[in-house]
């Protein structure tokens, strides 16, 4: 049985089966399966790595569904190649997710991450009482070395320090939050606007002056309505479509 090249991190907060499916994607795309090769068994994925068969189920169901596997009855699971067509950027995925699924392989670029004092109008998108300190991260991020999307995110401090504990070039923030019982996000508000490239994002994402930019405002909150985010997104039109979904994917 060829065997995947990676370990699962049991000691990090991203979910088994998103480690899992990266392994597998991971090993696709370095050729250590062809198209046509069969991948190990679920029987065997859970006796290598100690993991759930629903762990492992829900992992090869989503390289599936993008079209990076392929179920037979009774001969096994085997790889082949997502259609190129399939270029669509699904609004609640993590970015991580994203680009790897589109066959392309993801960077991120942390440009500045302080603790701050929020001015009113962060203050009052957050619904935080006066002299509550907020977390700023902004990040520019990579497919195949190309810029793709610039993020600058408003977090509560006293809600997610936590996260400040982690690598941002590693790890990522949807995750963070998704995996922690009081920061789960349940709703995000999505404002979508279409303006030309301001000077920021010609110089941060290679484009030229009056390329169409795609603007994200979000707003994320949990089941009970505590806001967790208040972020902005500046997408590359040229390079990006989007594909909406009603609820956050986990």
């Amino acid at each position: 049985m060829q065997l995947f090249q990676k370990k699962l991190d049991k000691n990090t907060p991203i979910p088994l089966y998103f480690q899992l499916k990266g392994i597998i994607l991971s090993d696709i795309q370095d050729n250590c399966f062809s198209v046509g090769d069969t991948i190990p068994t679920e029987n065997e994925l859970v006796e290598y790595y100690h993991i759930s068969r629903s762990t492992v189920r829900q992992a090869i169901s989503e390289l599936v569904q993008e079209g990076w596997l392929t179920r037979k009855a009774s001969k096994g699971t085997f790889v082949t190649k997502p259609e190129q067509k399939s270029s669509y950027i699904r609004s609640f995925e993590p970015f991580y997710q994203q680009i790897s699924r589109l066959g392309k392989t993801p960077r991120t670029e942390l440009i500045d991450l302080n603790v701050i004092t929020p001015n009113p109008e962060i203050a009052k998108k957050l619904d935080l009482k006066q002299g509550q300190k907020v977390i700023s991260m902004f990040r520019r991020r990579f497919a195949d070395d190309i810029p793709m999307v610039t993020f600058q995110n408003y977090i509560p401090y006293d809600l997610c320090s936590f996260i400040l504990s982690y690598d941002f070039k590693v790890h990522s923030l949807y995750e963070l939050l998704m995996n922690n019982p009081s920061t789960q996000i349940a709703n995000t508000k999505t404002i979508v606007s279409a303006m030309n490239a301001t000077t920021e994002d010609i110089e941060l994402l290679n484009v030229k002056v009056n390329t169409p930019m795609l603007y994200f405002h979000n707003i994320s909150t949990t089941a009970n309505g505590t806001i967790v985010d208040y972020a902005f997104a500046h997408y590359r039109g040229d390079l990006n479509k989007f594909e909406f979904d009603d609820s956050p994917k986990r």
